[in-house]
């Protein structure tokens, strides 16, 4: 099933970090929200309209048990062009000093092998032609994508984030539990959200809820709207038939952020050799280009404490390979569109693409 939701006011999604009210004014906002966030918006969905069945919730029992998310997008909504966008990949970067009319353009970076001594632990390391810079809060459209993953092209253009979401300062104080008034030394200040022209888009399966409706989504409960629609618009897979079974090299591309407890390495690498092992596949990390670390945590209403904090490697990562035993095919039909989070699988986290390396 694939929904699209449309916030109805402006949204905020806290970090993972702790906040005091009062002792830290400012609430950090993290956006695009967390899979989690996404997850449990669905979930409150199902039992917001099978009510009975409430107090099976986060049991063996739980009828939402099979809900897996198998996708988070954006949709752009300007001129019903209905444009699906996604994270873009962190080996496309801008050339420094660009020219304005080119601040929207982005070029991929080289594989290149790492012959002098060095404290990096990969290989080979990813180069441009000249001095470069990394691109904050951009996504690549999803025709696009296909043309990068297949390697058609070394050049994209690129929608910024910020230009379809707008931050709003909100000042607020925090309530008396007791009294539910205001409470003494708890003002605090947080950037809401408001979206221009862009939706959220989720693909998911296991769990069956009505085709339109409303839901909860972020701090306070904000109300959002969704909808079922046309499967058709995930247009972001390039065909299994353009793969050769020659090829040696080919990369992982992250999606939604994943949670490893390695670090910004699966559980599947070896932390020494770089060396992985999946089912009956074999291959060596060549290089990575990996963002900065995202916290993810939340509160557990059940047993009222906070959920453990983990640290996410953020969506746009990019994993380079070379296959030792195996073939392209067998890795495509076992990495795409798969997670490969080692916590929350079934929540989104650490959706992966398959994509071809240049030579």
């Amino acid at each position: 099933m694939l929904i699209k939701i449309d916030p109805l006011d402006t949204i905020f999604f806290r970090d993972g970090k702790p906040f005091s009210m009062g002792e830290d004014t400012w609430g950090n906002c993290i956006f695009p929200p967390s899979p989690s966030v996404i997850y449990g918006a669905i979930r409150t969905v199902y039992f917001s309209n099978h009510i009975d069945l409430l107090e099976k919730a986060n049991t063996e029992e739980d009828p939402t048990n099979n809900l897996v998310i198998k996708g988070i997008y954006f949709l752009d909504n300007l001129e019903n062009k209905n444009t699906l966008y996604l994270p873009l990949p962190l080996d496309l970067v801008q050339k420094k000093d660009v020219e304005a009319e080119m601040e929207n353009e982005v070029n991929l970076l080289s594989l290149v092998e790492l012959k002098l001594k060095s404290s990096c632990p990969t290989s080979h390391v990813l180069k441009g032609d000249q001095g470069v810079q990394a691109i904050d809060n951009g996504l690549i459209s999803g025709e696009l994508l296909k043309e990068y993953l297949s390697c058609n092209s070394k050049n994209f253009s690129i929608l910024r984030l910020n230009s379809r979401v707008i931050t709003e300062p909100k000042i607020g104080i925090g309530l008396s539990g007791e009294t539910h008034t205001a409470d003494e030394s708890k003002i605090y200040r947080v950037g809401m959200k408001r979206l221009k022209n862009l939706s959220f888009l989720v693909e998911f399966e296991g769990l069956e809820i009505p085709e339109k409706g409303l839901l909860k989504l972020g701090g306070e409960g904000k109300a959002a709207s969704y909808e079922k629609i046309s499967e058709q618009l995930i247009n972001c897979n390039y065909s299994e038939k353009n793969l050769n079974k020659d090829i040696e090299k080919f990369k992982l591309y992250l999606s939604t952020p994943a949670i490893f407890h390695q670090g910004w390495l699966p559980s599947w690498i070896d932390m020494n050799s770089l060396e992985g092992k999946y089912k009956n596949l074999k291959f060596k990390l060549l290089t990575a280009s990996i963002g900065k670390y995202q916290n993810i945590g939340g509160f557990d209403l059940k047993q009222k404490k906070p959920k453990p904090m983990w640290r996410a490697t953020p969506a746009g990562s990019v994993y380079y390979f070379k296959i030792i035993e195996g073939d392209i095919k067998e890795i495509y039909s076992l990495f795409n569109k798969q997670s490969i989070s080692d916590e929350y699988a079934k929540q989104g986290f650490g959706i992966t693409f398959v994509g071809k390396v240049n030579e």
